[in-house]
C-alpha cells in the first residue's frame, strides 16, 4: 500500500540533544516506520475506546505485562494488526528519509498562563509545512478484516499528531487487496482516502 503524507505544520520526529546549536534535533534516521505505526495504533485505539467505531477491540494498554492481563480472554484486534510482546504483528511501515530540514527558534509557553517562559529559548529541526513524503505499508495478511482495521487507523491518523505535535494530512495512492469477506466498508474507506482531507480551498 502507497500512502502519501503532506506536512500541515512544522514536523519533527526527534530526540532532545545536549550540545550543538539545536536543541531539539530531527532523528538522524528520518521517520521512522515505527513512529508511524505507533501513530496510527494510537489513533485507532483512541477510535474504538471512544466509542466512534465499534466494529474492532482494542485493550489501549502499552505496558507488557499490561497487555498480558488484558488479553488474558483474547488477543483484541489492534493488538493482532500492530503487535504485542512476542509478536510482530501484521504490519511493517518503511523509514522515510529526509533530505532537507529547517531550523526554528521558538520559545516555551508555561500552560497556566499561557506566557512565553523566561529564558526558555530553544532551537528545532523542522520540515516545513506543505512538504509531502511517500510511505509503504506492507500488510502480511489477506484478511479483509485486517484491511478494513488498516485503512480505519490511516483515517483517524489524520487527526492525530505524529512527532513534537506535527499535524498531517494523507491519501493512499495504491490500495492492496484482500480474498475473504464482503469488503463495503472498505470500498468506502478507499473513496475517502484517495484524497486529502484537508484541501486549500
Amino acid at each position: 500500500m502507497r500512502v502519501k503524507i503532506k506536512t500541515l505544520n512544522s514536523l519533527t520526529v526527534g530526540l532532545e540533544t545536549s550540545f550543538g546549536i539545536v536543541d531539539v534535533g530531527f532523528n538522524q534516521l528520518g521517520i521512522p516506520g515505527s513512529s508511524i505505526k505507533g501513530v496510527m495504533r494510537t489513533a485507532i485505539t483512541w477510535a474504538i475506546l471512544t466509542g466512534q467505531l465499534n466494529k474492532f477491540t482494542a485493550c489501549g494498554e502499552i505496558e507488557p505485562s499490561r497487555i498480558s492481563n488484558a488479553h488474558m480472554k483474547g488477543v483484541c484486534d489492534v493488538c493482532k494488526l500492530f503487535g504485542y510482546p512476542d509478536h510482530a504483528g501484521k504490519i511493517v511501515i518503511n523509514t522515510v528519509e529526509v533530505k532537507k530540514k529547517h531550523v526554528l527558534r521558538r520559545v516555551s509557553i508555561n500552560d497556566e498562563t499561557l506566557t512565553a517562559k523566561k529564558n526558555a529559548l530553544f532551537v528545532q529541526e523542522v520540515i516545513k509545512p506543505g512538504e509531502e513524503f511517500e510511505i509503504n505499508i506492507r500488510l502480511n495478511s489477506n484478511s479483509c478484516r485486517d484491511m478494513e482495521l488498516l485503512l480505519y487507523s490511516l483515517y483517524y491518523m489524520r487527526l492525530w499528531r505524529l512527532g513534537r505535535g506535527g499535524m498531517i494530512d494523507l491519501k493512499v495512492e495504491q490500495f492492496d487487496e484482500c480474498v475473504d469477506g464482503d469488503g463495503k466498508d472498505i470500498e468506502t474507506l478507499k473513496k475517502v482516502l484517495s484524497n486529502w482531507l484537508w484541501e486549500d480551498e
